[in-house]
């Protein structure tokens, strides 16, 4: 956690030293350390829509396997992204919504039959 907390650390002191208008989109891969909430879309019980995942959001669980918000969230942020990026899976994740970026992490994601989703 420490070494992602630094690296996040570095990338806003460089962004912050360029132009916010130099990234453009975030395209998000991973398991559930950045799902933003495909996982709620998808026939698993790998899910993180129930307390007490997102405690610290307004409205509750969002499908991120946090109480808030992941590190790609955060990252996003930091690029002068939109709040949170749209998940693939989300039938509204189409058009223009999908401009600065998708997030394709799914929970229990792996390339090994035996990480395969229940």
């Amino acid at each position: 956690m420490l070494i992602l907390f630094s690296i996040l650390l570095i990338l806003s002191r460089f962004s912050t030293a360029t132009t916010e208008s130099n990234v453009k989109a975030m395209f998000v891969f991973g398991d559930s350390v950045v799902d933003g909430g495909n996982n709620d879309f998808l026939d698993t019980t790998a899910k993180c829509n129930y307390f007490p995942y997102g405690v610290d959001f307004p409205l509750g669980a969002t499908g991120r396997c946090t109480n808030g918000r992941t590190s790609a969230d955060i990252l996003g942020q930091l690029l002068g992204l939109p709040h949170l990026l749209p998940v693939f899976y989300d039938p509204q994740t189409k058009g223009s919504s999908i401009l600065a970026g998708v997030n394709y992490a799914s929970a229990a994601a792996g390339i090994l039959d035996s990480t395969r989703q229940s």
